[in-house]
């Protein structure tokens, strides 16, 4: 009896700490990301983008993002791009050889800083090297992937479009569940057809609900004049690390600055000669 009743009280712990256990591998995302949201507060990410068929560029995208109370409040990402010889002869017949670059982008309060990258297809005027941009930008700030995970709505919304929950096993030393989804637009128009499908996966840490690890793909089908089908998929893969990170995100000095809308800022001679505007 005794034996018995040591057993019983065993399987009753057992089952206690396993159920326990589970309990705690099931961390809501949603909540677990609204409760990251604190000022001052924020993440780093580091993306890598492809699109197929290569139009010769790739990119990479790195920085930190700095939260408010409810969403992403400022960016900081700096993005590398380069070629890979197979740029289209008519880009380099506007804008002449592309050279490997990096540019930085600040978004903030409403506006977007640009430094580098396409700045460098403008006359800037001494002691100047930063444009802005009245609106805002990439919300997620997210290099150029489609979806907004820091969004606790939005998140919330993409979730209800998983079709399947697995073990996503270890990503930065973080056990995981991978979430797998897709979502669909008709965006034709007469004449035009065009679908958009987002083909995406999430992977969570079991324990702390976080995301880990992004990746969209990203197809546009059409067809051509002709009639044949015509497809181009945009690829990222993202990975957020330093979850909880103190950010804080300044403007440049305003003396660097220069409005978009300034009659002083002209593009450079070689790019308006190389547009063909007509008779």
């Amino acid at each position: 009896m005794r034996r018995l009743i040591a057993t019983a009280a065993a399987f009753v712990m057992v089952t206690a700490l396993t159920t326990g256990a589970a309990q705690a591998k099931a961390a809501d995302p949603v909540a677990a990301l609204a409760a990251q949201l604190k000022s001052a507060h924020g993440v780093h990410f580091n993306s890598v983008s492809k699109i197929d068929p290569s139009l010769g560029f790739k990119s990479r995208s790195y920085g930190d993002l700095q939260f408010g109370r409810s969403r992403v409040t400022a960016s900081n990402v700096i993005t590398t791009s380069a070629t890979d010889g197979q740029l289209p002869k008519e880009f380099t017949e506007l804008f002449g050889e592309f050279t490997d670059s990096s540019s930085q982008t600040i978004n903030l309060k409403g506006a977007t800083y640009l430094n580098g990258g396409l700045v460098d297809l403008f006359d800037l005027p001494p002691g100047k090297s930063w444009i802005r941009f009245k609106g805002k930008g990439n919300s997620s700030g997210l290099g150029g992937s489609a979806i907004n995970v820091l969004s606790p709505k939005e998140l919330r919304t993409l979730l209800k479009s998983t079709t399947s929950k697995k073990p996503g096993g270890v990503v930065n030393g973080v056990a995981t569940t991978l979430y797998t989804g897709k979502q669909g637009i008709n965006l034709s128009l007469p004449h035009f057809p065009l679908y958009w499908t987002l083909n995406w996966k999430l992977w969570i840490g079991n324990e702390d609900g976080l995301i880990r690890r992004i990746t969209t793909h990203d197809v546009l089908q059409s067809t051509d004049a002709k009639g044949k089908p015509v497809k181009v998929v945009l690829g990222t893969d993202t990975y957020l690390t330093n979850w909880g990170k103190k950010v804080w995100i300044d403007a440049p000095a305003e003396k660097y600055v220069i409005d978009f809308t300034d009659p002083a800022l002209d593009i450079k001679p070689n790019i308006i000669g190389a547009i063909n505007l007509g008779d």
